[in-house]
């Protein structure tokens, strides 16, 4: 699974040097990760949702093995397998609200898309309890259409998976047990 390439515009001033590629990415215009700031719970949960999207996109086993199988070597045998069947569940919820598509980069790419990031500060925010920044971060991802529960539950979920990884300093203590009042409230609406 390989970044996707494009070739580079040539002149014909330049035609005989060799011919270079460009990662999507970086033909597009995306930043990079690194100038980003991403977790390694981020990148991770980036490069699992990118496979997840793959697979949906070709219906290649082998998108689904990557996502598995790097989860694990870096989650362990537990919580490697449940970041990807979250991320799949989160990702379930978008292809059913979502009405216009999705840009996203193959696993590796050290570039982000727009969509990419909406979803990366989507987590960030449901991680953190900001409700606010939540319900934005829905209207972003959905390009506006409504949230269901269902997306809203996926997202608390998938976001939970991630606590376990995420450094002390970065979410409060009374928050980091996840915000079961939400999910509450949510069932009982």
């Amino acid at each position: 699974m390989g970044e996707y390439k494009f070739k580079s515009a040539k002149t014909s001033a330049t035609s005989d040097q060799p011919d270079e590629t460009v990662c999507a990415g970086q033909a597009l215009g995306f930043p990079l990760q690194a100038s980003l700031g991403f977790l390694p719970i981020e990148n991770l949960t980036l490069d699992v949702f990118r496979c997840v999207c793959d697979l949906y996109a070709t219906a290649s086993a082998q998108a689904w093995e990557f996502a598995v199988n790097s989860a694990e070597k870096q989650l362990g045998p537990v919580d490697g397998p449940l970041l990807v069947a979250r991320v799949t569940a989160f990702l379930r919820a978008l292809r059913k609200e979502r009405r216009v598509g999705f840009s996203y980069l193959s696993a590796g790419c050290q570039h982000v898309s727009p969509d990419e990031l909406t979803v990366t500060g989507l987590l960030k925010a449901a991680r953190n309890g900001d409700r606010s920044a939540l319900e934005h971060g829905l209207a972003l991802t959905l390009d506006n259409a409504e949230a269901t529960d269902s997306t809203r539950i996926a997202v608390q979920w998938l976001a939970e998976a991630q606590l376990p990884h995420v450094p002390p300093t970065e979410h409060d203590s009374a928050q980091s047990e996840f915000d079961k009042q939400t999910v509450q409230a949510i069932y009982l609406h």
